[in-house]
């Protein structure tokens, strides 16, 4: 009955014009304090990500900071390390270790073959009834010479000598003595010596190159270290973090990069930059020495990126171990 009273006495005391008037200056103040809600929303939204991206801009100031104060660090003891004397030294053991093997490997030719030079000097002395004392001579020597010592080489020369200028028997000459000729050749080209190297004798020659060498600096490795560890340990995408290593290698030269890749590889103190360079995300490493698209450029006929496949010491040995690293297997 009130409801029904307010109502009649409601309409007909305000008209239609004001009635809308009424529902107006309602709904306006309902926009208004949706637009005043939206534009506080909107304050905050923005604030919002202007505050995210400060503190990704912060944090990537800290880490620019950080990194390239690590790499000045390093730069300060770079110095202390002769990458080229150090490369000399490793080669210089590589090549000692080279000329044993040589030595065994002619050493054993020569004993197993020693008693046929013999008898094929015995028969041609004996067949051509000439030329004893210089036969005599060149056998002896065979007999109690040793393979690297050049006195049966001599006696050789001085009886191939002593025949020519006879100018008899020349050709009997050269049969009987074609197998004695064909090992000399050999000991003196290498024609069938290979040198096998394996992983044992290249770890040897790097820890002799490094070990109490004047030119090799721990504190160059420890500093390098410090600054991969850094890129690799923080949590930056791998995109960036590609773009940092990019920057310590590009401080470095190519003989640097071909040392920290045998201390890698080969020196047990080297270790545990390995497994920072074998550290996996998502799949993908840190390529600092190169990727899968630079092994695949190498079979275009392109060298390395960062150092001359040529400059390798090990080249079988070392581009297995580049392709491991690369590949991830």
């Amino acid at each position: 009955m009130d409801i029904l009273f307010l109502a009649q006495n409601f309409t007909s005391e305000f008209s239609d014009s004001e009635l809308l008037s009424f529902a107006g200056d309602i709904l306006s103040g309902l926009i208004g304090l949706l637009g005043a809600g939206l534009g506080v929303y909107g304050a905050y939204w923005v604030m919002q990500k202007q505050l995210k991206a400060e503190n990704e801009q912060y944090r990537k100031d800290r880490i620019d900071n950080t990194f390239f104060n690590l790499l000045g660090l390093f730069q300060n003891v770079r110095d202390e390390l002769d990458s080229s004397n150090l490369l000399v030294a490793i080669n210089s053991y590589n090549s000692t270790e080279e000329e044993n093997q040589k030595d065994k490997y002619y050493k054993a030719l020569f004993e197993s073959k020693k008693s046929d030079f013999i008898k094929d000097i015995e028969k041609f002395k004996v067949e051509t009834q000439q030329f004893d004392e210089k036969s005599n001579s060149l056998i002896n020597a065979l007999e109690k010479s040793s393979c690297s010592s050049d006195v049966y080489i001599r006696k050789f020369n001085n009886l191939e000598t002593e025949v020519e200028s006879e100018n008899t028997h020349i050709v009997f000459f050269n049969e009987c003595t074609k197998d004695l000729i064909d090992f000399i050749n050999d000991k003196k080209y290498r024609l069938t010596f290979e040198y096998e190297v394996n992983e044992e004798i290249i770890k040897e020659c790097v820890e002799n190159g490094f070990s109490n060498n004047k030119y090799y600096s721990g504190n160059y490795f420890r500093a390098l270290y410090r600054c991969l560890k850094y890129i690799i340990d923080s949590d930056l995408k791998m995109e960036d973090k590609k773009f940092y290593s990019g920057v310590l290698r590009g401080v470095l030269s190519s003989k640097e990069m071909l040392l920290v890749f045998y201390n890698c590889m080969y020196f047990e103190k080297g270790e545990k930059f390995k497994e920072l360079l074998e550290r996996e995300e998502n799949g993908k490493r840190i390529d600092f020495f190169g990727d899968k698209e630079d092994l695949k450029n190498l079979d275009k006929g392109n060298d390395l990126p960062f150092f001359s496949k040529k400059d390798l010491l090990f080249s079988k040995k070392d581009m297995q171990k580049l392709k491991e690293l690369i590949k991830g297997n």
